[in-house]
């Protein structure tokens, strides 16, 4: 198939940046399935455009993989729908204190790749200032649901595909690294869904990581596409 021309490169760069990346919840009080089923719906018609427009592989490749990712996002809200609710009428309709912390056992994680540490060490400082709000200490006390397993062993794989598409040909990887990598990765989510810790934050700090994923990997399309421009 012939490459497709620049100008089409450039429609699909900016309809990305127009469309897709806008309809990302950023607030609480976006946090539903309906929006995710939204911005999942604006995913399969640029998918089906650059398949039609002859699109790079690696383009349509990472597309296939965020419509995943955005399907277990869809789950795990749909899923508790009843705790957000409960969230956005209850109390103030805000993240996290994003300047409270870093998670450095993601950090260490993904120390092999030093961009994408610096992005993800920047991001997704949102969980240490928890314990001494009396928001989410209050909601925990009478709090007895929990997130589903099902949807940590999704986040697992999420992070795990993520990983391994930045980390392709990235140097001497041993299995005991990647062991290692497992254990850290493990310790992350099972500190991220702790029992001390009310549903409610449970599913804001896995949404946090949902969100962080799908702009890293809506991030690696646009710099395939400037490629492909310049």
């Amino acid at each position: 198939m012939e490459a497709p021309k620049p100008q089409i490169v450039e429609e699909v760069a900016d309809h990305i940046k127009k469309e897709v990346l806008t309809s990302l919840p950023a607030r609480i009080d976006q946090l539903s399935s309906e929006n995710v089923e939204a911005l999942r719906s604006k995913l399969h018609i640029l998918h089906y455009y650059c398949l039609q427009k002859g699109i790079d592989s690696d383009v349509i490749s990472k597309l296939e993989a965020i419509l995943e990712t955005s399907l277990g996002f869809w789950d795990l809200l749909e899923d508790n729908a009843k705790t957000l609710l409960d969230l956005k009428e209850t109390y103030k309709m805000r993240w996290l204190d994003l300047g409270s912390g870093v998670l450095t056992e993601l950090e260490e994680i993904i120390s092999g790749e030093e961009s994408v540490r610096d992005v993800i060490v920047n991001s997704i400082a949102i969980m240490l200032a928890w314990k001494a709000d009396t928001v989410w200490v209050d909601m925990a006390k009478g709090d007895r649901r929990s997130v589903s397993k099902n949807h940590v062993v999704k986040m697992r794989d999420e992070l795990w595909r993520f990983i391994s598409d930045a980390s392709q040909n990235g140097g001497d990887v041993t299995l005991e690294k990647a062991t290692d990598i497992d254990e850290k990765m493990n310790l992350l989510l099972q500190s991220m869904i702790a029992d001390d810790m009310p549903v409610a934050v449970h599913v804001v700090l896995l949404s946090q990581i949902y969100i962080l994923l799908l702009r890293l990997n809506i991030g690696q399309i646009l710099m395939t596409l400037q490629t492909k421009e310049a």
